[in-house]
């Protein structure tokens, strides 16, 4: 079975969790939702092939319910991992040979920017640094008036 890889935070767009739905769903794919705590750093290097192993068992519960609601019909697994997200969602989807990996952008705001300037973009990331898919999620998606 296909497997769709998640990053999830707090605040984020529920868009982006809608658009790994509807891929999962047209894929027959399992999501596999990560929650990678840039909050705990690893204080070793993240462990290969077995990253999932390092997963807490407390998953945020606000963002278990968000995911809840809007992966509903689709096999999903939730995973708190620490580190920094980047590595993180690389790491997971070579462990799960995942077909995708989706995130969403970053909320608009000067907090945001400054944080995206300290911590980088881990859209950026990785793109620049591994081989699969990376299908970016706008905050807020607008609707394309028709042709």
């Amino acid at each position: 079975m296909s497997t769709v890889v998640v990053g999830i935070e707090p605040g984020q767009a529920p868009s982006v969790l809608a658009t790994a739905a509807s891929l999962a769903a047209d894929l027959k794919a399992t999501v596999q939702v990560i929650y990678a705590d840039s909050g705990r750093y690893v204080t070793e290097r993240l462990p290969e092939h077995n990253v999932l192993g390092t997963a807490e068992a407390d998953f945020p519960a606000e963002l278990a319910e968000l995911v809840a609601e809007h992966l509903s019909g689709v096999d999903y697994e939730l995973h708190n991992v620490p580190g920094d997200p980047a590595k993180v969602l690389m790491a997971v989807a070579e462990e799960v040979d995942a077909r995708m990996i989706v995130i969403g952008t970053r909320r608009p705001g000067l907090r945001n920017k400054l944080a995206q300037f300290i911590d980088g973009s881990i859209a950026v990331a990785l793109a620049q640094k591994q081989t699969r898919p990376v299908l970016v999620v706008p905050q807020q998606i607008i609707e394309l008036p028709e042709a």
